[in-house]
């Protein structure tokens, strides 16, 4: 496999006489391939909860727990922060999980992702990051408080 280095991808997509084709055929082997369901098995495998542990320190539903770990539904941001919290996995594979989907990663500019960053760092429970949360007037990540 041919993994190009992303600023060497995006100079491809300026080169004006390129065509789309032509670039989406020399770089077949560099996009990222979004295969949810192996994915989550990955991040699983390495945390040592059980899964109705995790759906309840996420303050998650069963089956939609279920529905986005095989890949059918698609969580909010909220949501994927909400369940790396109660897997207690560290803030590398939260951030990945964001961009798997499409999310802004969590940004420490801004107050809120910046105290949720805090409470994953720090290896909080999600009640605890939602405290946090709430004593600085943002919104929260569960409905328990």
């Amino acid at each position: 496999m041919d993994y190009k280095r992303t600023a060497d991808l995006l100079e491809q997509l300026k080169i004006q006489n390129k065509s789309y084709e032509s670039y989406l055929e020399e770089n077949q082997d560099s996009f990222i391939q979004n295969d949810l369901k192996d994915y989550w098995q990955s991040i699983l495998s390495t945390c040592p909860m059980k899964k109705t542990d995790i759906i309840n320190k996420a303050d998650v539903g069963y089956t939609f727990f279920y529905d986005i770990i095989k890949g059918k539904k698609i969580p909010s941001r909220d949501t994927i922060c909400k369940i790396h919290i109660s897997m207690n996995l560290g803030l590398e594979p939260c951030q990945n999980t964001l961009k798997l989907y499409n999310w802004a990663s969590l940004y420490p500019k801004n107050k809120r992702d910046s105290i949720i960053i805090y409470g994953i760092t720090h290896h909080m429970a999600l009640y605890e990051t939602d405290a946090l949360l709430k004593q600085n007037n943002q919104p929260q990540l569960a409905k328990m408080l």
